[in-house]
């Protein structure tokens, strides 16, 4: 027969196989149908009126073939217990799906379903005690396989002799794939229990637990004891009328590694999350006042949680959050999760307040250090360190903290945006002067601040910069050879782009000119025929050779001239110095621009501009180290030099272009005395003083 026979008047029959398969019980809820019958045990002891000492003993099964090996896999489990028994009203809730015999202490009537649901095979040999039409007391047993083929009319009681009540519910054959899900390690299993059991252990009332494996016995009640009930403490909540009790405890066992928030109903876990995920400074193991290492469990419980788990204790029907549209008035009916959880974080960071203040303070100090010597853009937060610190790993490595740092700087830069709108907004409604005054005051302030900090941010930006570019000029210890232009292109502006392909963080011809920041396009290494901004028929690059780049750009104005200037920018291998009248930089740039100046410019709706290209002012520079050679072509050129010989300028009248040549010497040591003074004003460690 595949189906359960209901034996009240009016009750429908259920099919079997059926309600099996419609049962939820997802593979890393492996344990629950052991959690269940352990359960039935804890409850069938309740309702013994006994006075004798109860126990409930979990039997661990393994794979006989694999007994030689440490810790074999576990292939099933004999719960037994000293209660009640399957009394006739027992028996009955037993034989009825979706049963309310145990209603009111949280029965769903659907646990032995999870039974057929993870193992091959159940066995039930259960003694109860009878009273009815005796005299004296009588014990009744049952003895039956509850599986597919289960028949309750083969179930039926038969008197005993024996003297004593109890159940023992044997779950055989594990099933795939709960079975790999299952912990093989006997203080795991143990540790298990003890967290999905917790509030039943926390009991007085509550009967011994041992588990057997082969010859080990193992005390729940110790495990619970010893390493979950020092330094535990309580406290109470209520949301929308809705009364909760939430439990901390702290776990010293080495083999608990996650701190947990656990959502319990009926006096057993039911899910659980993960405390790091919303706590940073939970990633790891905490230390109590002696030095002891712990892991935090809080569990939370409530009749709203009883009311609102499933049939399969799986899961709560709640949600997790408001969907779109509803309001942030809280209804009992609208109650989430995330409000409970809310109150039960709150309720952790005040029973671990001591610790969490010592962890923020190294951490506080971390970041100021880190502020201090290596993001001074980042000063402004400081003063609103401690409203985020908590957000912070303890873990945290310097990208860490250069992430959160500028998480919480673009927050605060997005809400100070929009305070501003509204400020300006409810200016023309404002009637109070003086408070709208002291408003705007409070904002400009916080405005100031993040100036600042982006000002602070983009020196901190130029002198990686210049670091970078020191490196790129300086020559291979191990061959002494200087690296191409290449290096010092990249750095300046990446080889083979437009303006419109990179960001404006990558462009850093402020080291040249700082004039050179304005523009409206620049192409870098690029062919003057594949440019959208202006038509010209030429591949020609600067040079054929391969130690020649060049970055040439236009700049419009806005004074009814369509544009303003043409510069171009030669760049040349580090300390060359086999410069020839053929390949004179100056006559290479000169060249590049008349054919800049002949090809057809357009606007930026692509339409062509009618301007003549050699009316147009143009700029020239070269960037090289100025080698005996380069001395010589200057001079043939007429250029003028500067006192210390480490660059030339001119003006070529026949071209009508302006033009300088500067020493990569020079280049760099500009760039460090213009930047200088910024880096000493923010404590930056100074680059090296030309």
């Amino acid at each position: 027969m595949n189906q359960i026979i209901a034996l009240q008047p009016g009750m429908l029959r259920t099919n079997l196989r059926g309600q099996i398969r419609q049962t939820q019980l997802p593979k890393w809820k492996a344990l629950l149908p052991l959690f269940e019958a352990v359960m039935n045990s804890f409850q069938a002891i309740q309702d013994a009126k006994s006075d004798r000492r109860h126990r409930v003993t979990i039997v661990v099964e393994r794979d006989e073939d694999l007994l030689d090996e440490d810790n074999a896999p576990i292939v099933g489990f004999e719960i037994r217990d000293t209660g009640i028994g399957f009394t006739d009203e027992n028996f009955d809730s037993f034989n009825t799906a979706y049963s309310e015999h145990k209603y009111e202490r949280g029965g769903k009537g659907l646990g032995r379903f999870m039974w057929l649901k993870a193992f091959e095979t159940v066995h039930v040999r259960t003694t109860f005690q009878a009273q009815d039409g005796y005299d004296e007391p009588s014990h009744w047993l049952r003895d039956f396989e509850f599986g597919f083929d289960y028949d309750p009319d083969a179930a039926s009681a038969t008197q005993t002799d024996s003297g004593a009540s109890g159940t023992t519910v044997r779950l055989g054959g594990f099933l795939s794939p709960y079975r790999e899900e299952c912990p093989a390690d006997i203080e795991i299993l143990a540790q298990r229990l003890a967290e999905h059991f917790i509030l039943v252990l926390m009991q007085p009332e509550c009967p011994e637990v041992e588990i057997h494996d082969g010859g080990i016995k193992l005390s729940l009640n110790k495990v619970f004891d010893e390493n979950f009930q020092r330094g535990g403490h309580s406290g109470n909540f209520e949301i929308a009328g809705r009364s909760f009790r939430i439990d901390g405890f702290r776990l010293h066992s080495p083999r608990a590694s996650k701190h947990r928030l656990i959502y319990a109903a009926n006096s057993r876990a039911v899910n659980t999350e993960r405390l790091d995920q919303f706590i940073p400074n939970f990633i790891g193991r905490l230390q109590d006042e002696e030095g002891d290492s712990f892991v935090y469990l809080a569990v939370v419980q409530g009749d709203y949680l009883n009311d609102r788990v499933n049939n399969f204790r799986t899961d709560f029907d709640m949600r997790e959050e408001l969907e779109d549209g509803q309001g942030d008035l809280l209804q009992v009916e609208d109650l989430r999760r995330s409000d409970i959880r809310a109150e039960c974080l709150a309720f952790v960071q005040r029973d671990l307040a001591e610790l969490i203040d010592g962890l923020n303070t190294a951490k506080a100090k971390r970041v100021r250090d880190y502020v201090r010597t290596e993001a001074p853009q980042y000063k402004p937060l400081l003063r609103y360190l401690d409203e985020f610190i908590g957000s912070i790993s303890p873990n945290a490595s310097k990208m860490d903290m250069e992430l959160a740092l500028h998480r919480e700087l673009h927050q605060r830069e997005v809400s100070l945006k929009r305070e501003g709108s509204r400020i300006l907004t409810e200016a023309a409604k404002q009637e109070d002067y003086e408070g709208y005054r002291q408003r705007l005051s409070e904002f400009m302030e916080r405005s100031n601040e993040l100036g600042v900090s982006a000002l602070a941010q983009y020196v901190s930006h130029r002198k990686i910069i210049i670091e970078l570019l020191e490196k790129a000029l300086s020559n291979d210890k191990r061959t002494g050879k200087y690296p191409l232009e290449e290096a010092v292109h990249n750095i300046l502006f990446p080889m083979r782009a437009t303006d419109q392909d990179i960001l404006y963080s990558q462009q850093n011809l402020w080291i040249i000119d700082e004039r050179l920041n304005f523009h409206s396009f620049i192409a870098s290494d690029r062919p003057l025929n594949s440019h959208t901004d202006f038509t010209s028929k030429s591949r020609k690059r600067p040079d054929l050779f391969i130690f020649d780049r060049k970055i040439a750009f236009s700049e419009k104005i806005d004074d009814g001239m369509p544009l303003n200037s043409i510069t171009v920018i030669e760049f040349k291998r580090p300390q060359r110095d086999d410069y020839t009248g053929d390949d004179n930089p100056l006559r290479q740039v000169f060249e590049q621009i008349q054919l800049i100046r002949g090809g057809q410019f357009k606007d930026d709706n692509g339409r062509p501009l009618s301007v003549a290209g050699d009316k147009i002012p143009a700029f020239a520079y070269v960037v090289c180290d100025i080698t005996p050679s380069m001395h010589a072509e200057l001079k043939m050129s007429d250029a003028m030099p500067t006192p210390d010989q480490r660059s030339y300028y001119g003006y070529h009248r026949t071209f009508g272009i302006y033009f300088e040549v500067i020493d990569y010497g020079r280049l760099l040591a500009d760039a460090k005395r213009r930047n200088r003074v910024f880096f000493d004003r923010l404590n930056l460690m100074d680059a090296q003083r030309p």
